[in-house]
């Protein structure tokens, strides 16, 4: 399915006003219950399947839809609202159920509607996952014909019961990524999948053409591996307009990767670090977290704690975000992961500005002070690249990511200690105080030679690594 319309209704949509809206587009329709998924399936008379819903979610902080969807579906709506969104094969029959249901409900419940491109890739085939737009025999595609693509419900469920093959995300030229579904997409089980103009495909992160293989889906003739690759391989080359130079249309974005580790008697609850970073980094703090994209919960430590417990030992990956209009925009990923010696919390966040600056580069040792005096720091890294304000990604070339700075927290700081970690090719600045002290390494980024900065992070990383076996 890849046909998206969404509904955004004032009053619940229970099961009843769902199939009486269906009823009133056909009386022959019926709905059907996914076996492997919560989502329910709309056929018809001769139980041909037409579209794919899944059941309606409370919308608490709209900022995120407006993200997603733009700001003038919301016009008119209530601060809390319902979100309903409906998967439409990509053809007539399909896109009519689609809007017509749609339509219905929001006569019914009260609300707005708002639809996808018509997402006509010309491979849709009867998927065994509801999100699925073809399937090979390693691989699975998911086409998203949308302005913005998320880590949405539907690709969540495909990651989770499909997690064995890569998951590739088709989109249009003009289609953009959040950090969420990007970082995914950049990892050894993702690829994006981005068609041209001339019907011609090409990976959104490399730029290199791919064509389609019956194993691996979608792939290009060698598959760019390690950092000198482009030197290995000169006739490799990206598709003509991937690499053009955006410095005067382009912003800064800031990447933060920070990991702690809570002892099991430890009480406090996940996303402090998320506080920490966005109050020091982008001014306002998070004001909404989900398990998927939009995330439409109001951010509550209290509430997020609760929904990770439920779910131990599983680990689980939830999303936050900040407001649109105060501050510089942030979004990110929260991970939180079952240890032996205790719960692992891991947060992305990635931050946009304006320009190089407007990045707070002097606030990045007081954060690194704040998360150590808290007990909140094993380990933390800091990138920035060209990129989108708003912290979403285009399908071209922006440059490599210049490598800022990282941190050690206190308790690496212990074991390795003060004098040799202060030592190595980078000098260290110890901050704190007593048994909460931490480490920062600032890196001399230079935007003309990324590489040489990251093998210098990569000889003081080796430096520490080699305190324990000394």
């Amino acid at each position: 399915m890849s046909y998206d319309v969404v509904a955004l209704v004032v009053g619940k949509p229970d099961e009843r006003t769902i199939r009486q809206a269906l009823q009133d587009v056909d009386p022959d329709l019926w709905l059907h219950r996914h076996e492997d998924t919560h989502v329910l399936q709309i056929r018809d008379g001769d139980e041909r399947l037409l579209a794919t819903l899944e059941p309606g979610r409370l919308v608490e902080e709209p900022g995120e839809v407006v993200r997603l969807l733009g700001p003038d579906v919301v016009a008119g709506l209530p601060e809390r609202f319902w979100w309903v969104e409906t998967r439409a094969r990509p053809d007539e029959a399909g896109r009519e159920v689609a809007h017509r249901f749609a339509d219905g409900l929001a006569s019914r419940l009260g609300g707005a509607v708002w639809t996808s491109g018509t997402a006509d890739f010309g491979l849709w085939e009867e998927p065994e996952h509801p999100a699925v737009e073809r399937t090979a025999t390693r691989a699975l595609v998911v086409a998203q014909d949308r302005p913005v693509v998320p880590f949405s419900s539907w690709i969540s469920d495909v990651v989770a019961t499909r997690g064995d093959k890569l998951l590739q995300v088709l989109t249009p030229s003009t289609a953009r990524l959040t950090y969420g579904v990007r970082t995914y997409l950049t990892g050894p089980m993702g690829r994006w999948v981005v068609r041209d103009e001339e019907g011609g495909h090409y990976d959104g992160i490399t730029g290199l053409p791919v064509h389609w293989d019956d194993g691996l889906g979608f792939r290009p003739e060698k598959e760019p591996v390690g950092l000198n690759w482009g030197a290995r391989e000169p006739d490799a080359e990206p598709v003509q307009g991937f690499v053009e130079d955006m410095s005067e249309s382009t912003g800064v974005q800031l990447v933060v990767d920070v990991s702690a580790i809570h002892r099991p008697e430890d009480p406090r609850r996940p996303g402090r670090i998320v506080e920490i970073l966005a109050e020091h980094l982008a001014g306002p703090g998070p004001t909404a977290w989900g398990p998927h994209e939009p995330a439409v919960r109001t951010w509550d430590r209290e509430q997020l704690t609760e929904f990770v417990r439920r779910r131990e030992p599983r680990a689980v990956v939830l999303f936050f975000a900040g407001p649109l209009d105060v501050g510089h925009p942030f979004s990110g990923q929260l991970r939180v992961a079952w240890r032996e010696q205790g719960v692992l919390e891991r947060a992305s966040v990635v931050i946009g500005f304006s320009g190089e600056d407007a990045v707070p580069f002097d606030a990045l040792p007081s954060v690194v002070e704040a998360l150590a005096r808290e007990d909140l720091l094993d380990g933390l890294r800091v990138r920035r690249l060209a990129g989108r304000r708003d912290t979403t990604f285009e399908p071209r070339w922006t440059g490599t990511a210049v490598q800022v700075g990282f941190a050690i927290g206190p308790g690496r700081l212990a074991e390795i200690g003060r004098g040799y970690a202060q030592a190595g090719p980078i000098r260290g600045t110890v901050l704190g105080e007593g048994e909460r002290q931490a480490v920062w390494y600032p890196v001399l980024g230079d935007a003309e030679a990324p590489l040489q900065d990251l093998a210098l992070v990569e000889r003081q990383t080796a430096h520490l690594a080699a305190a324990g076996r000394r």
